[in-house]
């Protein structure tokens, strides 16, 4: 019985020392991220709800960085309640949406890391633009959310 105890005792010591409040080793972090709605300024419509029900429509392209390589659909961006998101990179992001001769836009911004001492960075979305459209941010704390009025 005593040895039941202490084999007890033990494991439950050990279980205290490995549950360190500041061990990030198990969290995985999400990347920055940025998220499209594109919205009809006259009607206020969503343009796209309906397009992507099997797949994504030909003619939506989607190109990042200087260089405009084309991004895949749910490889590297997503659709989701209407809504498209894009992973971002540290610094300097630019980004082409095009829809065939519905729209084209082009958005830039800047992205910094912000530490707040917890095991995830958040970021900092910075200098936005967005060329042949009114936007507006919507507030998240995890990504950012432009809401773009063509």
């Amino acid at each position: 019985m005593k040895k039941l105890i202490f084999i007890v005792f033990i494991s439950l010591s050990l279980v205290q020392c490995n549950s360190d409040e500041n061990d990030c080793s198990l969290v995985l972090c999400i990347g920055p991220e940025f998220v499209f709605e594109f919205i009809d300024a006259e009607t206020g419509e969503n343009v796209l709800e309906g397009v992507f029900d099997n797949g994504a429509p030909e003619g939506f392209i989607i190109t990042i960085g200087e260089d405009n390589t084309p991004l895949t659909f749910e490889q590297e961006y997503v659709f989701n309640a209407g809504r498209v998101g894009v992973a971002g990179f540290i610094g300097q992001n630019q980004v082409q949406v095009s829809y065939d001769t519905i729209f084209d836009v082009a958005i830039a911004l800047d992205i910094e890391t912000q530490s707040d001492g917890g095991c995830c960075p958040g970021y900092l979305y910075e200098n936005i633009t967005v060329t042949n459209a009114a936007f507006e941010r919507v507030e998240n704390e995890t990504a950012l959310i432009l809401r773009i009025f063509i």
